[in-house]
């Protein structure tokens, strides 16, 4: 029984199978290829401080639902929901200095990939999202 069921699956693999196309291994992440290095479009809580209190021009620029926006923001922001931004981008200056957040920096950094696409040269997303810089910039804010 075991000789006829390899058989069989030999059979298979050998009419069905293509081993040609079949990779040896999945490429490794190192051979991905990004659109941009993650590192260079972030920016820390505290370097984004510095900039606010050095009176730089920068777009704040959040991605995250109507809901969380409610619970806590920052001052000024401008609020584009990930699913919206597509559209949301068109109101935005693609030179202007922008830094994307979210809750913890994911939504973010994907934020920050797409504005590259589309063209926006000095777009960076913040390293932890809003829950980052209420813990160490502002603790007065609501974490949730």
């Amino acid at each position: 029984m075991l000789k006829s069921i390899k058989s069989t699956f030999k059979t298979f693999l050998n009419t069905y199978v293509k081993k040609k196309h079949l990779p040896k291994a999945a490429p490794s992440t190192d051979d991905a290829i990004l659109p941009f290095d993650p590192a260079e479009y972030s920016i820390s809580p505290q370097r984004l401080k510095r900039l606010m209190d050095e009176g730089r021009a920068i777009v704040l620029l959040d991605v995250r639902e109507e809901w969380e926006y409610r619970i806590v923001h920052l001052n000024d922001a401008k609020r584009f929901p990930i699913g919206e931004l597509a559209q949301g981008v068109n109101e935005l200056n693609p030179y202007a200095e922008i830094i994307v957040y979210c809750h913890r920096g994911l939504r973010s950094l994907d934020a920050a990939c797409l504005m590259q696409q589309l063209g926006f040269k000095n777009v960076k997303s913040l390293v932890g999202g809003i829950d980052e810089w209420a813990r160490v910039v502002d603790s007065n804010l609501q974490r949730y």
